[in-house]
C-alpha cells in the first residue's frame, strides 16, 4: 500500500526521462536499460525494484510509435507486478480483487472500473485471463490496477495519451470491446469517453460479443461486481435472454411469445428447459467456469434464439432495464455494441 501511495502522489515531470529517472532513484530502484522483458509486449526500461513480485517497467513513446497521441511525453506508463498467483483464472482474478480492495480501502471507490477487452489501449493485446482494469484517475495522473499477464499490476500513466487514443477510436466494427463504468465523480470532469460503435452484421455482432464472453465471469470476479451486474440482459424481440456471470457464466431465456417458440427447436439450439413460469417458458444454457468459457457458442446460442424470435439485425436488440447500472456505475458494453432501449 505504500508503493501505491507513493506512486499515486508522484512527480512525474511531464513523463520526461529525466523526472522518471529521478522518480525511480527516489523509490530506491535501479534503471538497468532497454531490455525486452519475455513476456510482455511493452519494450521500454526495466526497473530492478527488489520486490519479490519481480522488476518494474517503463512503457517509451518511441518503441511503440504512438506520438500522435502525445503532447511532449516519453513514456506512457510506469508498471509494477504486486502480485503472482498461480496460474489460473480464477488464481489471478482473485488476486487482483484482493489488491482492489485494499486500494479500495484507501482510496475509495475508482472514478472508472471495466474491462478493455480487445483492443486495449493502444491496441494491446489483453492478458488471456481477462482484462479488468480500476482507475483512480487524477490531475494529470493516474493509478491504475490492471491485469499483467501474471497477475495483477500497478500502473502509473499519464491520463491525456490513453485519453486521446480512445476519443479518436472511429466508429468501426470492432473499434473497441470490453466494457467501461464511469461514476459521478469529480475526478472525471473533463473525461470524454467514446460513443459506441453499431453493426448490422450478425457475424461480426457474434464476433465481438464471444470476445467478451470468454473472459468475462474472471472480469467480474476481479472486480467484484457479481451482484451488481446481475441485471445484464438483451432483449431480442419477445425474449429476455440473461447474462448471468456469478459464480458461473451461462444464459437464461424467458419467452414472452404467444405462441411460445417451439421446444424441440430450442433444444436443438442448445437450450436446456427448465420449469415453466407464470411469465412463460424458462430455459437455460450449459455452465461455464471462469478460465473454460466458449464465448463463440454462448453468443451464438444468442445470435440463433434472436434469429430464430424474428429479429432481423442486431440494430434491433436492445440492453434490458437497469443493465447499464452497475452499483454505482454507468457502464457502456462496447464489445455487445448495445445500449438501453430508449
Amino acid at each position: 500500500m505504500e508503493l501505491a501511495r507513493r506512486l499515486k502522489t508522484a512527480e512525474t515531470g511531464g513523463w520526461a526521462e529525466t523526472a522518471l529517472r529521478e522518480l525511480v532513484a527516489g523509490l530506491g530502484w535501479e534503471w538497468r536499460g532497454r531490455v525486452e522483458p519475455l513476456h510482455r509486449e511493452h519494450y521500454g526500461p526495466v526497473l530492478s525494484t527488489g520486490l519479490v513480485t519481480g522488476d518494474a517497467y517503463l512503457r517509451s513513446v518511441r518503441r511503440h510509435m504512438v506520438e500522435d497521441y502525445v503532447a511532449g511525453e516519453e513514456y506512457l506508463g510506469l508498471y509494477v507486478p504486486i502480485d503472482l498467483p498461480q496460474d489460473t483464472p480464477i488464481a489471478k482474478a482473485d488476486a487482483f480483487r484482493r489488491a482492489a480492495d485494499v486500494l479500495t480501502a484507501a482510496f475509495g471507490s475508482s472514478s472508472i472500473m471495466g474491462a478493455y477487452g480487445r483492443p486495449g489501449p493502444f491496441h494491446d493485446a489483453p492478458a488471456s485471463w481477462g482484462s479488468p482494469f480500476r482507475r483512480w484517475r487524477g490531475d494529470p495522473n493516474s493509478l491504475e490496477l490492471r491485469a499483467g499477464e501474471q497477475g495483477p499490476e500497478l500502473l502509473l500513466s499519464p491520463n491525456a495519451p490513453v485519453e486521446n487514443w480512445y476519443r479518436r477510436q472511429p466508429h468501426d466494427s470492432f473499434a473497441l470491446g470490453g466494457f467501461f463504468g464511469t461514476r459521478n465523480d469529480p475526478a472525471n470532469d473533463g473525461l470524454d469517453l467514446p460513443g459506441l460503435w453499431r453493426t448490422d452484421d450478425w457475424d461480426v455482432f457474434a464476433t465481438s460479443a464471444a470476445a467478451m464472453l470468454t473472459t468475462f465471469p474472471a472480469e467480474v470476479r476481479a472486480l467484484g461486481i457479481g451482484k451488481d451486474i446481475a441485471h445484464l440482459g438483451v432483449w431480442p424481440g419477445a425474449i429476455h435472454i440473461d447474462i448471468e456471470s456469478d459464480p458461473v457464466l451461462r444464459l437464461r431465456m424467458h419467452d414472452f411469445n404467444e405462441p411460445a417458440l417451439p421446444k424441440a427447436e430450442l433444444a436443438d439450439l442448445g437450450w436446456i428447459a427448465e420449469s415453466a413460469t407464470s411469465a412463460g417458458p424458462l430455459f437455460h444454457s450449459e455452465a461455464y467456469e471462469a478460465g473454460e468459457v466458449d464465448g463463440r457458442r454462448l453468443a451464438q446460442l444468442l445470435v440463433d434464439t434472436a434469429r430464430l424470435g424474428g429479429c432481423t439485425s442486431p440494430h434491433n436488440l436492445f440492453l434490458t432495464d437497469h443493465s447499464q447500472n452497475v452499483g454505482d456505475y454507468w457502464v457502456e458494453y462496447y464489445a455487445l455494441t448495445l445500449r438501453t432501449a430508449p
